[in-house]
């Protein structure tokens, strides 16, 4: 099973996160396209952003701030909405967490959450395994965790959700500088949250920049790919 430092996620999270960045953006918008079209409002809303507020709805609103600390206070709802913020959660066991919420949804109850795909970052991760295979000789895990979509169909079937239904975004940013996609990637809160040793050296990031410099100047950009899942479904 996958293990995370979650200390550093938060650490991370308080001293870099901006949550207008453009794909925290993205996500409110594309959740928001969803749930316009729900017809009986819900009474109570569990959301991750406040931005994700259903349009029209006249009941209580809680926010959270951090997912495991509500899940321990099983606070019930007619509706869970979700951006982003259940990537690790459901690396960690994703039935587990979908049951959890199961537990917390009233009769009919609404469960939207987008989510980065295994379709994202793929030239960077094949960028990075090049650099790695060549100063340590073997990859290390640098990104993700990354999701399967039929894997969390799956297992929202068998966590007794009924019409899941996913629809999926693609974007692809082009990218003049390893220094901006830093800057961009601590904005958004991607990371390395993974509980083991990543190496790094001096020979590491001589190779890092001389290979994006390569890159640049022959393509002049290094394409990010993401890919977004946006499901919904029904207690």
């Amino acid at each position: 099973m996958l293990q995370f430092n979650l200390k550093k996620k938060e650490a991370r999270k308080e001293l870099y996160y901006n949550k207008d960045n453009f794909i925290s953006e993205l996500g409110v918008e594309l959740i928001n396209k969803k749930t316009k079209f729900i017809l009986n409002k819900p009474n109570s809303s569990i959301l991750s952003d406040e931005r994700l507020k259903i349009k029209d709805s006249t009941g209580d609103d809680l926010i959270f701030n951090d997912i495991d600390l509500f899940l321990q206070n099983k606070k019930n709802a007619d509706a869970f909405i979700c951006n982003f913020d259940l990537q690790i959660p459901l690396a960690i066991n994703s039935q587990r967490f979908f049951q959890n919420i199961y537990e917390i949804l009233n009769m009919d109850g609404f469960f939207c959450f987008n989510l980065l795909t295994l379709n994202s970052f793929i030239t960077l991760q094949k960028i990075f395994l090049e650099i790695d295979d060549n100063v340590f000789n073997g990859a290390q895990r640098r990104f993700g965790p990354f999701h399967d979509t039929s894997d969390i169909i799956t297992n929202l079937n068998k966590s007794k959700f009924k019409e899941v239904v996913v629809s999926t975004e693609q974007l692809e940013l082009n990218y003049k500088s390893l220094d901006k996609i830093r800057a961009d990637f601590k904005e958004l809160g991607i990371s390395n949250y993974y509980n083991e040793t990543i190496r790094t050296n001096k020979n590491f990031y001589k190779k890092t920049t001389s290979l994006f410099k390569e890159l640049i100047s022959k393509h002049h950009h290094v394409p990010i790919e993401i890919e977004i899942s946006t499901f919904t479904s029904w207690k």
